[in-house]
């Protein structure tokens, strides 16, 4: 893996404002960069590919962990909500979508890839949409 300085995009606040990022530098320090990139080899794509995936099946059997042993109220979610979260994993095949952070370099000094690991996952969020895709 490579992180490479860039050039950013002309006007680039403009256009992330234009498909809706519209925080990309609050309170004066960005939130988007778009003065580096990273270039990854295919080894490296197939090891985030396989820890995004293995990440994505362990929250959903976390969700289904919650439903199954009524564990709502840990995670403080109201009363009023839970029939209806149950009424939609149980009508469509479960699904969230998001962006995992992860903290990854590619290397390690013993020459093997230190794995990928879990910072944080913005799940169903409105704004994983735009940062994982039209924005980039």
């Amino acid at each position: 893996m490579k992180r490479l300085q860039i050039k950013a995009r002309p006007n680039w606040q403009a256009e992330v404002e234009r498909h809706g990022l519209k925080f990309h530098t609050p309170e004066g320090h960005p939130y988007w960069d778009e003065s580096v990139c990273y270039r990854f080899n295919a080894r490296e794509v197939d090891e985030l590919e396989a820890a995004t995936e293995e990440l994505q099946r362990l929250c959903l059997l976390a969700g289904q962990f919650i439903i199954d042993h009524d564990r709502f109220d840990d995670f403080h979610i109201p009363t009023a909500a839970r029939p209806l979260i149950r009424d939609a994993w149980g009508k469509e095949p479960p699904s969230i979508y998001g962006r995992f952070d992860l903290m990854y370099n590619g290397a390690s000094s013993n020459g093997r890839a230190a794995p990928p690991k879990l910072l944080e996952y913005n799940a169903n969020t409105p704004t994983s949409l735009l940062e994982a895709s039209v924005i980039q």
